[in-house]
């Protein structure tokens, strides 16, 4: 089971270290010190009201086998309240009384957590960048190229040994002390569209994320069609809700470049044009391929992090089409979504409908740093390179 994607047999992270349940358990009891589960316990308890306004019967004598295996924890998240625990699982309180003494259930003592940790309430200042460890902040801001994004997991509270604070990346939901690390990127609470740096999140180079981003309406448009403005305000949610605009595919205005990317309608400086995606691959493999891409005179290999690259030959989208100039149009920019990075094309500047979609590909840069080497390819495809000799080349 992934705790990043929530699903079984993930084929994207792999096989994660498994969290420490302890641990985890120890701080729902800190959720519920803190009234967090006043809400969820609404909605619980209106789960197991019949339409006469009382309580559902439950006739077995026995708790589900389900019911079983959840028990002791929730006994242990609710300190012990029966009626917190028959409400949460949907039995009757003198049927888990009955279960708990014959298990013998107890409170076992806090091994991690051994102080009230302080409570923060989800706000503007809350939110703000001003109020996070501006030396970490720093780190983070300093990161040019990442690793591939590990969860923290760590029996203390994350400090400078943190794995994530030395990667330079925040803490997400899927580490190990979630929200109560002092390292959590804490969302944003913009009463506007989320598209300038005053937005956390934008900043940041982050999509909203509608657990952290209550006030934006992160998500609450439907996918896959652009956010009307009647159910969310926020604009910084489009990779993880698929609101690409329309691509179209045909023949390149630079000759010998072969099939080109358009757009079919005006678009506006910053609009999100698409995500590039394919195989996720090592560096290792990457290198191999692409001396075979060289050959063939193609290349669809993408950085994605200091361990990882896409490779767009065999498994793509419309994205792959965009072609090389030196006076681009659209730009990538490295996204984090979910705790995971995603390449996503946004608009340079203002853009015609019909036009011709360009972007750098960087092939005359250097990267050499610590975490990965990429050296300068001085020898270009022919038509790059006679697309760069002609100094400034007009969008189209």
């Amino acid at each position: 089971f992934c705790r990043r994607c929530f699903t079984y047999d993930c084929n994207i992270h792999g096989n994660l270290p498994k969290a420490n349940l302890d641990l985890l358990g120890e701080l729902a009891v800190q959720k519920e010190l803190d009234g967090h589960w006043k809400e969820l316990d609404n909605d619980i308890a209106l789960d197991n009201i019949s339409n006469n306004g009382k309580r559902k019967e439950d006739n077995n004598d026995e708790l589900t086998p389900a019911q079983q295996s959840i028990c002791k924890r929730a006994y242990s998240i609710f300190q012990g309240d029966i009626d917190k625990v028959a409400l949460t699982i949907g039995a009757m309180p003198a049927t888990v009384n009955a279960f708990v003494k014959s298990k013998k259930i107890k409170l076992c003592p806090t091994k991690f957590i051994t102080t009230q940790l302080p409570i923060k309430k989800p706000n503007r200042s809350y939110a703000s960048m001003k109020n996070y460890n501006q030396k970490w902040l720093r780190h983070i801001q300093s990161k040019v190229i990442l690793p591939a994004f590990l969860p923290c997991d760590h029996d203390g509270p994350c400090n400078d040994d943190c794995s994530c604070v030395t990667n330079g990346f925040f803490c997400t939901k899927a580490c190990g002390w979630g929200s109560k690390s002092p390292n959590f990127f804490r969302g944003c609470q913009c009463p506007g569209q989320c598209r300038s740096n005053s937005c956390p999140c934008y900043a940041a180079n982050r999509e909203c994320d509608p657990d952290l981003c209550r006030t934006c309406g992160a998500c609450a448009d439907s996918p896959e069609a652009p956010a009307t403005g009647e159910g969310q305000r926020c604009r910084n949610d489009n990779i993880s809700m698929r609101r690409h605009c329309h691509l179209l595919i045909a023949e390149s205005n630079i000759k010998e470049a072969g099939w080109g990317l358009f757009t079919k309608h005006t678009l506006k400086r910053g609009d999100f044009v698409h995500e590039y995606v394919g195989e996720i691959i090592s560096q290792e493999e990457a290198e191999r391929r692409g001396v075979i891409y060289d050959k063939l005179n193609m290349s669809y290999l993408f950085n994605l992090s200091s361990d990882l690259v896409v490779d767009a030959t065999r498994k793509g989208n419309k994205a792959r089409y965009a072609n090389h100039s030196s006076t681009p149009n659209i730009e990538p920019k490295m996204i984090t979504v979910n705790g995971d990075i995603k390449i996503g094309f946004y608009a340079k500047h203002d853009i015609d409908a019909q036009s011709e979609l360009f972007f750098d590909y960087r092939y005359d840069e250097q990267i050499d740093n610590e975490l990965i080497f990429k050296p300068d390819h001085s020898v270009n495809f022919d038509w790059m390179y006679k697309e760069n000799n002609k100094g400034q080349k007009k969008n189209p």
